[in-house]
C-alpha cells in the first residue's frame, strides 16, 4: 500500500496529518481547476457533485446514509452548530465532557455557558461505563464522547455510554476524529444522536473535510442558527422571505460551500475503497511495537480491541528516548501522557523495525 502516498522517511504522525495519495492531485485538477479553467461558473454542479459523492462515502464508511451527513469546514464548528441547534429543556442544563477530549471541545463547550449550561467533566476512569453511570443524572442535557482519546488511545465504550444518555434524556454526541479511518467504525451499533469527525488524520483526506451525522430521529428537533441557503431545502427557490430547513442533515450546511477539501478527501475515500481499509494491519503494526515496551511505558493499550491507532509510550526519563528518536529522524510527537507514533497501511516494515530498535532500549 506504501506506493499509492507520499510518504515521508520514519513517518509516524498520521494521527495528526494523513499522508498524501499519490492519484490526489490529479484528481483535484480534473475535478475543481479544469472545469473552473474551462466553464467559470458553470463548473458549480460538478463541484456539488463532489460534495454529494463525499457525504455518500462517509456513511458508507459509518454504515449511515448520505442524508445522515453534512460536510462540515472543522470539528469545533460542528460541534458548534450542533449545540445551538437543539432545542433548551427545563431541568436539563448541564453539559457532561471529559478532561481528556481533545481540548477544541472543551473551548467550544465551554461558550455554551453563555446560554445558561452549565460544564460537568466525569471523574475517574472513562473507559468504564459505571463511571459514566454515575455521571449521567436527570440533568445532562449533552454527553460528548471521544471515541479515541488523542493523547492516550484509548477506545470509549460508545455504544454503552449512548444508551446511558438516551435512557437519562441527554443528546450524545460522539467524536471520532482519531479514529474514523484506523478502526472500524458502525454507527449504528451506537445509537449515537450525532457525529462528529474530519478526513485529515487517518483518512488521508487532507484538512478542511469534516463531516457531522444526526440521526434521522434527531433531524426535525434541530434548528441551526448558524445556517445560510445551502441549509435551505431548496437553495435555489431564491424566495428572501421564506426559509424552510433542508429535511437531511443538510440544514446544517450553511453559505456557499468550499469543494476543493471535499474534493481531496474524496480521491482518499475513492482509494480506500480500491485498496481496502487497512485496519487489521494498522493493530498488528501497533502490537508489533508495543511488544518491546516495557509494561510500566506503555500507556497506550495492549489490547488492541481497546485501542485506537497510535501507540504511546511514556518512560520515567523522557530524554534518552528523545534525543534516540531526533538521531533517527522518526517523525512522532510528544504530549503530557507520552510520546506518540501512529502507523497506517504505508507504514514500511524498516520503519517498524528501526522504531522497534530504540523503544527496546527503554529503562524504567
Amino acid at each position: 500500500m506504501h506506493k499509492h502516498f507520499h510518504v515521508p522517511e520514519a513517518y509516524f504522525l498520521s494521527h495528526s496529518v494523513g499522508c498524501l495519495p499519490k492519484s490526489t492531485q490529479n484528481f483535484v485538477a480534473e475535478n475543481i481547476f479544469k472545469p473552473w479553467q474551462a466553464q467559470g461558473g458553470n463548473a458549480w454542479p460538478g463541484w456539488l457533485n463532489i460534495l454529494a459523492e463525499f457525504r455518500t462515502e462517509i456513511g458508507a464508511l459509518l454504515g449511515v446514509t448520505q442524508a445522515d451527513i453534512c460536510p462540515q469546514t472543522n470539528v469545533s464548528s460542528a460541534l458548534t452548530k450542533i449545540l445551538y441547534s437543539l432545542p433548551k429543556r427545563q431541568g436539563k442544563n448541564t453539559i457532561l465532557l471529559s478532561k481528556q477530549d481533545f481540548p477544541t471541545i472543551g473551548f467550544v463547550l465551554k461558550q455554551a455557558e453563555q446560554a445558561g449550561y452549565v460544564l460537568r467533566y466525569v471523574e475517574g476512569d472513562i473507559t468504564d461505563p459505571l463511571v459514566w453511570a454515575e455521571a449521567i443524572d436527570e440533568s445532562v442535557h449533552i454527553v460528548h464522547i471521544t471515541h479515541a482519546v488523542s493523547n492516550t488511545s484509548h477506545l470509549l465504550p460508545v455504544a454503552a455510554i449512548c444508551e446511558l444518555a438516551r435512557a437519562s434524556g441527554a443528546y450524545s454526541i460522539v467524536d471520532i476524529a482519531q479514529s474514523v479511518g484506523a478502526v472500524p467504525i458502525h454507527v449504528p451499533d451506537w445509537k449515537p444522536d450525532f457525529v462528529i469527525g474530519t478526513s485529515v488524520k487517518f483518512i488521508c483526506g487532507g484538512p478542511g473535510a469534516c463531516f457531522l451525522y444526526v440521526a434521522p430521529e434527531r433531524i426535525t428537533e434541530c434548528q441551526p442558527i448558524d445556517v445560510g441557503w445551502f441549509s435551505h431545502e431548496n437553495p435555489f427557490e431564491m424566495k428572501i422571505d421564506d426559509f424552510r430547513y433542508a429535511l437531511d442533515a443538510m440544514r446544517f450546511l450553511g453559505g456557499s460551500p468550499s469543494p476543493t477539501p471535499f474534493a481531496t478527501a474524496l480521491s482518499a475515500l475513492k482509494l480506500w475503497q480500491d485498496i481496502g481499509t487497512p485496519y487489521a494491519k494498522i493493530q498488528a503494526q501497533l502490537s508489533d511495537l508495543s511488544s518491546v515496551v516495557p509494561e510500566a511505558a506503555l500507556v497506550s493499550p495492549a489490547d488492541e480491541d481497546k485501542r485506537g491507532g497510535t501507540l504511546v509510550v511514556a518512560p520515567r526519563e523522557r530524554e534518552p528516548l528523545r534525543m534516540a528518536l531526533a538521531t533517527h529522524n522518526i517523525l512522532h510527537d510528544e504530549r503530557a501522557e507520552g510520546f506518540r507514533f501512529s502507523v497506517h497501511a504505508y507504514t514500511q516494515s524498516s520503519d517498524i523495525e528501526a522504531l522497534k530498535h530504540i523503544l527496546s532500549s527503554i529503562s524504567v
